[in-house]
């Protein structure tokens, strides 16, 4: 992120390839005799972010931990915020796992598989070829005798839910975009032996009043869809900007 105080923007989220070095259409050609070995410090590739994507069924479990943000008001894309102030993961601890009491995001448990739309509009697997968990001896292999592993299928399944549960939370944000509800806003904190108020971060968040204020037909129907639902717990969420500021205190003494 160029700016310190801003979650806007994760100069690195970039559609699916978040987090995605060096992407790759999966193919037995190219990947045969690759596989996947789980690391024994599986969440050190994202101990350096403060915002991890999420999809619209997952604000209910995130906004138990994080604040759930949106990356910006005109092409929003929901956010689990996981650092603030520095660059640096709250929840990734110094052995590289994630906190066990906290909603893991389904994007962290895909990697390093995604799905991607080729120029015909076919969707096809996409791997990090330079994942720290993708080796030429895998514990797991991509292919077995030239078809996909039962571990790889496992793991293509996965990623296929979250690309339709994608789908359904871009159809959220739009809604959110056509009645104007996002709008720029600043999470505050009192540093310790302070009185004065500083500067946690700047996000986008949905404006309370304007939700509450939408006319009635379009709240029932955002309500029939859960968008409203999603709306509030986003809200609701927001109350953990002081949970994250007091998990940094923690871990700076």
């Amino acid at each position: 992120m160029t700016d310190k105080g801003s979650l806007n923007q994760a100069t690195s989220l970039s559609g699916k390839m978040f987090l995605y070095e060096k992407p790759e259409l999966l193919n037995a050609e190219a990947h045969g005799s690759m596989g996947f070995t789980p690391s024994e410090r599986p969440f050190d590739f994202v101990r350096n972010e403060r915002v991890v994507p999420l999809t619209m069924i997952e604000i209910g479990s995130a906004q138990r931990h994080y604040p759930v943000i949106f990356s910006n008001r005109e092409n929003p894309v929901p956010l689990a915020v996981v650092g603030v102030l520095e660059d640096v993961n709250l929840f990734v601890g110094e052995n590289g796992h994630w906190d066990e009491m906290c909603y893991v995001p389904t994007y962290l448990r895909c990697y390093p598989f995604t799905f991607a739309v080729e120029k015909g509009g076919q969707m096809a697997v996409v791997v990090d070829r330079n994942a720290p968990t993708v080796s030429e001896s895998p514990q797991y292999p991509f292919f077995v005798d030239g078809e996909i592993s039962e571990h790889t299928d496992a793991l293509m399944q996965l990623c296929a839910q979250y690309e339709g549960e994608r789908k359904r939370t871009q159809e959220f944000c739009n809604k959110l975009v056509e009645h104007d509800l996002l709008v720029s806003l600043r999470a505050m904190y009192t540093p310790e032996g302070s009185d004065e108020q500083q500067s946690m971060a700047d996000y986008v968040g949905i404006d309370a009043q304007k939700l509450q204020d939408l006319p009635k037909d379009v709240i029932h129907e955002m309500h029939q869809v859960g968008f409203l639902s999603a709306s509030y717990l986003h809200l609701y969420s927001l109350e953990n900007w002081r949970h994250l500021i007091a998990r940094r205190v923690r871990k700076n003494a």
